[in-house]
């Protein structure tokens, strides 16, 4: 039986058309800016102006989600990403630890691409953190995606693709490249 989500997607799909899947794979080398204690953080991702979020994890600097997030989506051939890390207060207001943008040039529905976007803190001073993300259409990856689960990591044909950084969102260091999977 379908979840909730699963149901939205299908709507989404008939009414938007075709999904995109984000997989919210890790951050890295996060840092701890609170006065006590330790990071809870999570991620929240935009996309074509949808959000969505991770679960939290407790205590990590480098954290692991693996969270599957569908999004309705246009076919256009370049895709805007923006994630934010946040940590999970109990009680109050969420702190932004850091947030980047990136573009995905040349994106299908069909492509797999592993994105990793480099992050700087809220007051837009460059880190060591980056946030690595799996972004590939909805139906069509799922297939490819359940084969990596598997450990089958062969790919037909493989390249390089450019990942640049979206000038205008504020996010982010220089161009990034992940590794786009037919």
């Amino acid at each position: 039986m379908p979840d909730e989500e699963e149901k939205s997607i299908k709507i989404e799909d008939q009414i938007f058309g075709p999904t995109c899947k984000i997989v919210v794979k890790k951050a890295t080398n996060l840092k701890n800016k609170l006065k006590f204690g330790t990071i809870d953080p999570y991620c929240e991702v935009t996309f074509e102006n949808h959000t969505k979020k991770t679960k939290a994890k407790e205590d990590a600097k480098n954290p692991e989600w693996n969270e599957e997030l569908l999004f309705p989506r246009a076919n256009t051939e370049s895709v805007k990403v923006q994630v934010k890390v946040y940590h999970e207060e109990s009680l109050g207001k969420d702190k932004l630890l850091a947030y980047g943008t990136g573009t995905i040039n040349g994106y299908s529905r069909s492509d797999w691409h592993d994105v990793e976007i480099k992050l700087i803190d809220a007051k837009q001073r460059a880190t060591d953190g980056v946030v690595s993300l799996g972004v590939g259409g909805g139906a069509g990856a799922g297939e490819a995606d359940q084969d990596d689960e598997q450990g089958d990591e062969e790919y037909e044909d493989e390249e390089e693709e450019m990942v640049e950084e979206d000038a205008g969102g504020g996010g982010g260091g220089a161009a990034k490249y992940g590794k786009k999977k037919k």
